[in-house]
């Protein structure tokens, strides 16, 4: 003998109601009572600790990491975080970079290369004005 169970029926206003009142429960079970109480604890140790004091919000944010951080150490996948560059630099890129430097540390080199980026037209004026005289 083969009964049909309904687990969720939502049937009319009063199903619709029960719904709501189910995931309001929900929320505030899984998501509020925790943020507050860790806002509580937060609070309570910064009347101790050189640490300012967090709102509701903040507390539901600091609830967000501690849970999503829960998730990522208990996960069964591993999350990895790889940081790779582009291209490696060659030995002659690297003689080229410590060439400029040597020529930008140097006083008297780099004299004549800020007059020249200052205004890199400036022997073309010369020329030009021996050339009028």
């Amino acid at each position: 003998m083969k009964r049909k169970t309904r687990f969720i029926q939502i049937s009319g206003i009063s199903g619709l109601f029960i719904f709501l009142f189910i995931a309001s429960c929900l929320i505030a079970g899984f998501g509020a009572f925790p943020a507050l109480v860790l806002m509580k604890l937060w609070n309570l140790c910064a009347q101790h600790f050189a640490i300012p004091a967090i709102n509701f919000v903040q507390g539901v944010m600091l609830w967000a990491i501690v849970a999503i951080s829960g998730f990522i150490i208990n996960g069964r996948e591993k999350y990895f975080l790889s940081v790779s560059s582009s291209r490696k630099l060659s030995e002659e890129d690297i003689k080229n970079i410590m060439r400029k430097v040597k020529l930008q540390s140097d006083p008297i080199n780099n004299t004549l290369i800020n007059s020249s980026i200052e205004n890199p037209n400036k022997e073309l004026n010369k020329e030009e004005e021996k050339e009028n005289v």
